[in-house]
């Protein structure tokens, strides 16, 4: 028979079932019997009374509504009657709110919740903490004891009844706070010296103390199914080890950091235990716990990893100025921490099935292999730096490095995908700090090989040459080597990200050129090297394209180190012209790029022979000009029009240059202005060359002319005008011929303005009568011809000069004829143009008018 009673719609979530006998909390799903009262919970009978249970839960919580609505009525009710009655509002039949709701929920009810009874939890701790600290010498010592235990034990015994009433949040909290009062009993012990805590050190005393209270605060929560007790035994469980280093008054950051790592292994033993068995989470309810304690734990091995490694730098390093055997001992020491951090990490980091945890993602095993590497990393070069000299010490974190690289590659090799997840998590840690070794390193590195520059001053300007040994950092050096060894077989490995090679082989010419420094051979010595691995480098180049970066580097250094000395640049110029002529004919790698840096080598060549031969600096520079200008005809001879390009323009940059260099000497740079617009004007007989080359050349010849006029103080602007304007009317008409549809503005409008229009301020100021000839017989040539051509600019402009020479000539005249007259007669002549310009303008505006009339009827 089952019950005819519908279940109540609408009912709210239901939290955890409880037994309807004894009250004990049910885990879901509920089980065949009450584990207490062992009271049957399956069947039709059964089913019946958890539909009853329902049934009078949900009229429970209808009757608790109704209540608290009864409750605001009345209170409204109440405080209107004092009111007069024309004042109390009619009424109206409204809606009625629901338990706890209002216009606007800013708070939920379950933040209210928490926050109350965290709130009171903290205060009655405080309360307790005051009372055991400031008020216990009021009280004698059953007293004490009295207050305290009772107390204590009805904190922890609320949670009892509250569970049964499924009051779970409350019982949580008198829970907690009964564990705190537990931790206050310790320290009332403590201060009234029971049970032989006298005998023991204070850290010692509460190591015991946290234990026990640990231990009692899990079994205290897997009795009552509580989650609190659990997360308050496992933080507990956190101090003993860290008391007892304390205890035993160990000196240094190594003792810490081990037993804080050692606590995260158990610790992790344990979470993995538990992650593995869903009977056990079940049994202590820890489904929800599980990855707080796994954050826990991980922040407390990271601070433990964290002093471990500020133990072993300051051994490594010397940052504590100690002496070379403790420094020694004290990194030996941080290998207990750092080699169980690393033990204790790579666990993490394997897979599920044999020591790592389950369901950990691909990036947190591969973070916790970083970590194993880092442990390994600082543990080894600790060590190593300890046992080297001073200033060593990037060596000793360098050589683990290194070898961790390699290591770390040929396992990435060798493992399947799913399997690469330690590799490459070693590989991060490792590559990062050997990143970090170079940087350093290269910016040790970087003074020694710009060091022969300082001496440029005296070779090229004073002529003494000072060329001698130079310093280099050792220490950076071999850095260097250790990462270019590990970087060397990585790449053997088969493991070469973008720009690998680049990197490796300019580091690799770095490396060796700075051998024979670092050894303290001659200065020769340093630069033949130099030199050398840049030609057997362009040798291989074109069959090892990879090079490019280690001959380029190679050629800058041993380019940078000869300019010490004049000899040794002319030779490494030559041969560094050589090679790049060599690779260029050969046509690999880039026949174009070579192309120009040969030019550009043969142009500093010409420099450093000129000077090296005692010439001045305009016969110098007069020496690059001619390497510029003679790139055009050999360019026009070369078949490849890359290569012709990259010659031709490289030799116009040279060509720009040498005239820059002349401009603070006018006489040179006129010259120098001749003799390129005269190469221009031969440039010009080329096909491709017709159109640009003559104008170039042309200006050049003008700009040079001007100059020669300004150095000479010539004033007169037809000196100047009259062989631009000739120019500029040759190539107009030129450029006409060619397009025969032009107009004359174009063409011959440029070169009419400069050749006349100059001219007309000097007739102003120039009282002689041969300009003013010459100009009108210029502008009346002009004019006749643009008559008989049918051309507007040379009739325009060439009229506009002639009125303008005219009235120049004519203009004394008229001002001697004006003085001559009455007064009156200007005035009178200036009225009747007045009037017969406003007649005009009437009559104008009277025929726009009919215009518009007549638009308009048209419309």
């Amino acid at each position: 028979m089952t019950s005819d009673i519908p279940p109540f719609p609408g009912l709210p979530p239901q939290g955890p079932p409880g037994c309807p006998d004894c009250g004990a909390v049910l885990d879901a799903p509920v089980p065949a019997h009450c584990f207490r009262c062992r009271l049957p919970l399956s069947g039709e009978v059964a089913g019946r009374l958890w539909q009853v249970e329902r049934e009078l839960e949900a009229v429970e919580q209808r009757r608790l509504t109704l209540l608290r609505m009864r409750s605001e009525l009345l209170d409204q009710l109440r405080g209107l009657r004092s009111r007069p009655k024309a004042t109390q509002p009619q009424p109206a039949v409204a809606p009625v709110r629901g338990v706890g709701q209002s216009a606007s929920q800013e708070v939920s009810g379950r933040s209210a919740q928490t926050v109350l009874l965290v709130l009171g939890a903290v205060l009655v701790s405080i309360a307790a903490l005051v009372f055991t600290v400031v008020s216990w010498g009021r009280l004698g010592i059953g007293g004490r004891a009295a207050v305290l235990l009772s107390f204590t034990v009805c904190a922890l015994a609320a949670p009892l009844p509250l569970r049964g009433r499924r009051l779970h949040a409350t019982a949580e909290t008198f829970a907690a706070v009964g564990l705190i009062l537990v931790l206050l009993d310790c320290l009332s012990l403590r201060y009234l010296w029971v049970a032989g805590s006298d005998s023991v050190s204070s850290p010692g005393y509460w190591a015991v103390a946290t234990a026990l209270v640990a231990v009692g605060s899990v079994v205290y929560g897997w009795a009552l199914r509580m989650r609190v007790p659990l997360l308050a035994g496992f933080l507990l469980a956190l101090l003993p080890g860290l008391l007892i280093v304390s205890a035993a008054e160990l000196d240094g950051l190594t003792p810490p950091a081990t037993a804080m790592v050692a606590t995260a292994a158990l610790d992790y033993a344990l979470l993995r235990a538990l992650a593995e068995r869903p009977e056990w989470r079940a049994l202590l309810r820890a489904d929800k716990l599980l990855p707080a304690a796994a954050v826990i734990t991980t922040c407390w091995a990271v601070i433990g990893a964290a002093l471990a490694l500020d133990a072993s730098l300051d051994a490594g390093l010397d940052l504590g100025l100690t002496a070379v055997d403790d420094r020694v001992t004290d990194s030996l020491q941080a290998w207990l921490p750092l080699g169980l951090l690393t033990l204790l990490t790579l666990a993490v980091a394997l897979p599920h099935p044999r020591l790592g945890y389950p369901g950990l993602s691909t990036t947190a095993r591969r973070f916790a292999a970083a970590l194993a590497g880092s442990g390994a990393l600082a543990a080894a070069g600790g060590t190593l730096s300890a046992l080297l000299p001073d200033g060593w010490g990037a060596v000793g974190y360098a050589a683990p490095a290194a070898l961790l690289t390699v290591a770390a590659t040929a396992r990435w090799r060798q493992g399947r995908r799913e399997g690469q997840v330690i590799p490459v998590g070693l590989l991060l840690v490792s590559g990062g700090l050997g990143s970090a070794l170079a940087l350093v390193s290269a910016v040790r590195l970087v003074p020694s090989m710009g060091a022969p520059a300082g001496h440029l001053p005296a070779t090229w300007v004073n002529g003494s040459a000072q060329t001698g040994s130079w310093p280099v950092p050792v220490t950076a050096l071999t850095v260097l080597w250790l990462l270019l060894a590990a970087a060397g077989a990585v790449r053997a490995l088969g493991l070469a990200p973008a720009g690998t090679d680049a990197a490796l082989s300019a580091s690799t010419a770095v490396g060796l050129a700075l051998l024979p420094v670092a050894f303290g051979l001659p200065y020769p010595v340093a630069v033949g090297t130099a030199t050398a691995l840049a030609l057997v480098g362009g040798w291989y180049l074109s069959a090892r394209p990879e090079l490019t970066a280690g001959v380029l580097t190679s050629w800058g250094l041993a380019l940078l180190w000869a300019l010490a000395d004049r000899p040794a640049t002319i030779t490494v110029l030559a041969l560094g012209a050589t090679l790049a002529v060599a690779l260029t004919v050969r046509g690999r790698p880039a026949p174009a790029v070579t192309a120009a840096l040969a030019v550009a080598a043969l142009g500093a060549e010409a420099a450093a022979v000129a000077a090296t031969a005692g010439l001045a600096q305009p016969d110098t520079v007069l020496a690059v000009l001619a390497v510029g200008l003679a790139t055009a005809p050999v360019a026009a001879r070369l078949t490849a029009p890359p290569v012709a390009q990259a010659v031709e323009f490289t030799g116009y940059g040279l060509t720009v240059l040498a005239l820059l260099l002349t401009t603070d000497r006018p006489g040179r740079l006129s010259f120098d202005l001749a003799v390129t617009g005269v190469a221009a004007l031969g440039l010009a007989l080329r096909a491709d060359r017709r159109r640009i080359a003559p104008v170039v050349g042309v200006a050049l010849l003008i700009g040079a002319s001007w100059i020669r006029l300004a150095q000479s103080e010539v004033r007169t602007p037809e000196a100047y005008t009259l062989a631009l304007a000739a120019a500029a009317l040759v190539l107009g008409h030129l450029w006409r011929r060619r397009h025969p549809g032009a107009g004359s503005w174009p063409a011959y409008g440029p070169g009419l303005a400069v050749g006349l229009l100059p001219s007309l301020p000097a007739l102003v100021a120039d009282g002689h009568w041969l300009r003013p000839l010459l100009l009108g017989c210029a502008a009346l040539a002009a004019t006749v011809l643009g008559v008989r051509l049918r051309l507007q600019s040379p009739v325009v402009l060439g009229g506009a000069t002639l009125l303008t020479v005219a009235v120049h000539e004519l203009a004394p005249t008229v001002v001697q004829v004006f003085g001559l007259l009455p007064r009156w007669v200007p005035l009178a002549a200036a009225g009747l143009l007045l009037l017969a310009l406003g007649a005009t303008y009437e009559q104008r505006l009277r025929d726009a008018r009919r215009l518009h009339g007549a638009l308009r009827r048209y419309s």
